[in-house]
């Protein structure tokens, strides 16, 4: 008690001392401090601030005056406190503390003692900091309880050279960022981010944001609105997730559409989207559906090229050939084909394409093709159904250019075929090339043999093979081989004649050969059963077996001709044919009536000649077409009459008449 009363008589002899406004005032706002109840502290706190009033109306810079005022509102228990009309009348009191007179100082030491003992004495800077650090802590500390943006706003922008300013501006941003989660609006976020980039909760606001807006794209169910969650958030955690149900919605979309451009443009935007194989199987399907639609060689080859492989390439394959056969077909004379089909391996030309009869009734084409523009030409082996739909098809082939000439089958169905392997490309300088598969495609063996290129072969009822060809060094020699069934070699003959053998015939026993205009024919240890040479105006290119006779056909100047012997070698009958041009018969087949089918290119036609058994004309007749149409090979099985053709020059054709 005795302590109050000395605070309380050095202040009322300061005051009586000072009869100024300044120290009025002190004596009442001190009042005010010391008062009990809440109407004295405002009472004497009401009255301090009418003297400062007065003074600051008069100088607003006045320092005792602003003092006062701050520490006015600087004080809790004051109703009308307000901590930052302190902090503002503190500064100007701080900046006018050298005007300060003796006077003041008495007074302000009398306030400062009033507020701790220890304080009484002291320099005026020093108190003045201790005054500071009060009401500026007092300031921030009401701007964090009270929690209020408006607060934070005001103090950044009041006092921005305030050591908390950055407390303030933490404050302000947790605020804000209070505000952006409590509105569960995305744009709140977004303005909060845009806004506060380098705001301590950024990070979790993006997070924040992010998740808010995927699960507003997820609640939506709509591929525009996960596309412009994907679009708009790329780094958000959700992206990749959103991106895979993006992808799938717009396979969705996509697939119903069935546009073939619209699964394109699926294909090309979702590289990664686990719908890429459906999008793709439905690609193939679609484009199937459109090559079916449109029934063109080009459809069908747009859809080999794209897909060679797979699903729906046996029934693109058949389609294509009918296609193709179909317009080839409108370009032939009338007659009675029973089957018209066209062949063509990657839109690139092929050619030849001998056949052979299985028992089955099916069909194997052996077609000379390339796979790629850049590369050698292989053998293309087609196996057919009767009704001429794809079983099979593979390639076979070496190194170099691969050629097969003839094919030729057994009783078990394996299949043979004679050619030439390894050539240089451009030219015929390879090996000789042996082949046998069986009926199911299974490569039995695949040799090499003397001579250039085989031409033609023959096939004895043990299995054995004789082929006939040619060997091409400084000259040109006829050459004829036998091989065992396994295709290794048994014997060689070559012949003087500069020219090729370049068929063969097995009638009984004996084998028939024709070597321009030299024909003869080999026992099976290949010596010589009898032979025969017309003059030099005949040239004999095709031989074939029926009804005991050995059937030669070739030309004589302009006309064709055909001749036949017996197993003597004695001349049975010989006939004259009319041919439209020059050309050369090169394959024969004998009918199931007895009659007997040459066929030849003439120009750019194929021909077709059939005689009856005394040699007498059934039939001749040219099958032309746009461009070009040379024959490859001619088989019989009963009454029909199969022909495969070069058409163009760079497709293959399938008869059967």
């Amino acid at each position: 008690m005795r302590y109050i009363l000395t605070i309380a008589l050095a202040f009322a002899m300061a005051f009586s001392a000072l009869a100024q406004k300044p120290a009025k005032g002190f004596e009442d706002l001190v009042a005010g401090v010391k008062a009990k109840n809440q109407t004295d502290i405002d009472a004497n706190m009401n009255k301090a601030k009418v003297t400062f009033d007065k003074i600051l109306l008069k100088d607003s810079t006045n320092a005792m005056a602003n003092m006062g005022m701050a520490v006015i509102y600087a004080f809790d228990k004051y109703t009308d406190h307000d901590y930052f009309r302190s902090w503002n009348h503190f500064k100007k009191a701080e900046a006018g503390v050298e005007t300060f007179t003796t006077d003041d100082l008495q007074v302000l030491d009398s306030y400062f003692t009033a507020q701790k003992l220890e304080r009484r004495g002291g320099k005026i800077a020093k108190n003045m900091e201790i005054e500071r650090k009060l009401i500026e802590e007092r300031l921030v500390k009401f701007v964090r309880e009270e929690n209020k943006i408006e607060y934070a706003n005001r103090f950044i922008s009041e006092f921005p050279d305030s050591k908390y300013y950055g407390n303030a501006v933490h404050i302000r941003n947790y605020i804000e960022f209070r505000t952006a989660e409590n509105s569960e609006s995305v744009d709140a976020f977004n303005s909060f981010i845009e806004k506060y980039p380098d705001a301590a909760q950024i990070e979790i606001a993006k997070e924040e944001r992010d998740a808010l807006a995927y699960k507003q794209a997820l609640a939506a169910n709509t591929y525009e609105a996960l596309l412009s969650f994907v679009e708009q958030y790329p780094n958000a955690i959700q992206h990749e997730e959103a991106k895979k149900k993006v992808g799938i919605m717009a396979y969705e979309k996509a697939a119903a559409a069935r546009s073939i451009e619209a699964i394109d443009d699926f294909i090309e935007k979702y590289p990664n989207s686990s719908k890429q194989p459906e999008a793709k199987q439905l690609k193939r399907q679609l484009l199937f559906e459109w090559a079916k639609r449109v029934n063109s060689l080009e459809a069908y080859n747009k859809f080999v090229s794209q897909y060679p492989e797979g699903e729906f390439f046996i029934d693109v394959f058949n389609l294509k050939t009918k296609a193709l056969g179909d317009k080839i077909k409108s370009e032939l004379p009338a007659d009675n084909y029973q089957l018209v089909l066209g062949f063509d391996n990657n839109n690139l030309p092929d050619f030849g394409g001998s056949l052979a009869l299985l028992s089955d009734g099916g069909i194997m084409l052996a077609i000379n093709s390339k796979q790629d523009e850049a590369e050698m030409n292989d053998c293309w082996f087609v196996r057919l159904a009767a009704n001429g739909t794809m079983v099979r098809n593979d390639i076979m082939g070496n190194d170099f250019d691969d050629q097969i000439n003839t094919l030729l089958t057994d009783a078990s169905n394996n299949i043979y075929g004679v050619g030439y392997t390894n050539a240089i490309n451009g030219s015929v300088v390879g090996q000789s090339w042996l082949v046998k598969f069986d009926a199911k495609g299974k490569n039995l063996f695949n040799t090499k043999l003397d001579g250039t290129e085989m031409l033609d072969m023959a096939l004895y009822n043990d299995g054995k093979m004789l082929l006939v060809g040619y060997q091409q060094d400084s000259v040109l020699t006829p050459m004829i081989v036998k091989v065992n069934a396994q295709g290794r070699k048994l014997w060689t003959r070559t012949y003087a004649q500069g020219n090729k053998i370049s068929s063969v015939a097995l009638n009984g026993d004996v084998c028939n050969l024709a070597v321009g205009n030299w024909i003869f024919a080999l026992d099976e240890l290949g010596y010589l059963k009898y032979d025969y040479i017309f003059d030099t105006t005949y040239n004999i290119t095709t031989v074939t077996a029926n009804s005991g006779l050995a059937v030669y056909a070739g030309t004589n100047g302009t006309d064709g001709v055909i001749v036949a012997f017996d197993s003597k070698g004695s001349k049975v009958w010989e006939s004259a044919v009319s041919l439209p041009t020059n050309g050369q018969f090169s394959q024969a087949c004998a009918m199931s009536d007895g009659s007997t089918v040459f066929a030849g290119t003439f120009g750019k036609s194929m021909q077709i000649v059939r005689v009856d058994a005394k040699g007498n004309l059934i039939s001749n007749k040219t099958y032309s077409a746009s461009k070009s149409l040379s024959v490859n090979d001619v088989k019989a099985s009963g009454s029909s009459l199969f022909v495969s053709a070069t058409y163009d020059a760079k497709d293959v054709v399938l008869i059967k008449f």
